[in-house]
């Protein structure tokens, strides 16, 4: 019998106010890494879960999106629901400031019920602000050795400083990095653990530190790839963006979905680059993927893949 869950997701849902160059959300949006990755899984004909905790104010808000595009939530229990103000901070949109508009509690594997992991083909770790300690994916990605295991680090290297949220290194992420399948941190997380290094040995010291593959995504430059001995460069498609949030974890959910169908890390990336930039082409959950011109913006990448080690 196959599994249930392609992907089980841990990390709290957002509710987020974007503001870019080109467009601004009315109110807030559901975002967040879990959220992202999932919807995208399920909008290309996967079946996935999140788990992660949301207040009662915007709970059924959510899970009526998610519904929609065939996803499922596991809910704990939050006295408020997280959220950002997120605003990038030129027409480059390469990064961003973040302001913290709710904080929502941190999630308790206790309870969760285990045939959810049991029955799943990958679990993904993607935090946004201390909801998961590095010990509790490490924990969870131990007992699930039959499991691909994809990491988003973005929430494990997050302070807040009154509502105001910082990267800083933690010195346990190698923790994670070595019970990870995937490590897929953007250039700027990739940053902060790695130091000034560029994105491919960073993408090798991953693979270095344990996981099978690394990949450090880079925005409109694309993405970068390492595993066994071998560094591929995957081009972004280019395309009209209005906000880049959550394309990383659209990317990630991509991934997600071509490796456990092809087995193979290459092409995956370059289906999930193409998966990417229809996130960044509008805002919010509510983005479209079109098959066919998804697999047209898949083969223009793939075709233009390009091994640098």
């Amino acid at each position: 019998m196959l599994p249930k869950y392609m992907l089980v997701a841990f990390g709290n849902p957002v509710f987020d106010i974007i503001e870019t160059p080109y467009i601004r959300t009315n109110g807030r949006v559901l975002s967040g890494c879990s959220i992202n990755a999932a919807l995208a899984v399920g909008k290309l004909g996967g079946k996935a879960i999140v788990i992660g905790s949301i207040g009662d104010d915007y709970r059924d808000k959510m899970l009526d999106k998610l519904g929609e595009y065939g996803v499922e939530a596991y809910v704990l229990p939050s006295r408020e629901t997280g959220g950002f103000y997120l605003k990038y901070i030129d027409e480059s949109m390469n990064d961003r400031t973040l302001r913290v508009i709710g904080h929502a509690e941190k999630i308790r594997i206790d309870g969760i019920p285990e045939e959810i992991l049991d029955d799943s083909e990958c679990i993904l770790f993607g935090p946004i602000l201390d909801e998961l300690s590095v010990d509790m994916a490490r924990g969870i990605a131990n007992n699930s050795d039959d499991k691909l295991v994809i990491v988003d680090p973005q929430g494990f290297i997050r302070i807040r400083e009154g509502d105001n949220i910082r990267r800083v290194y933690n010195p346990d992420i190698k923790k994670v990095i070595d019970v990870s399948d995937v490590f897929k941190p953007n250039e700027h997380e990739a940053e902060v653990i790695f130091g000034d290094m560029s994105p491919i040995k960073i993408a090798k010291k991953i693979v270095d530190y344990g996981a099978e593959i690394g990949i450090v995504t880079l925005a409109e430059k694309g993405s970068i790839i390492a595993f066994s001995g071998k560094v591929y460069k995957i081009l972004a498609y280019k395309t009209i963006a209005k906000d880049p949030t959550g394309c990383g974890d659209v990317y990630a959910g991509g991934f997600v979905y071509k490796y456990l169908k092809s087995n193979d890390a290459v092409e995956a990336a370059a289906f999930a680059s193409a998966v990417a930039s229809f996130m960044v082409e509008t805002t919010g959950p509510d983005f479209k993927i079109d098959r066919k011109e998804l697999a047209r913006r898949f083969e223009w990448i793939y075709e233009r893949v390009e091994r640098v080690e």
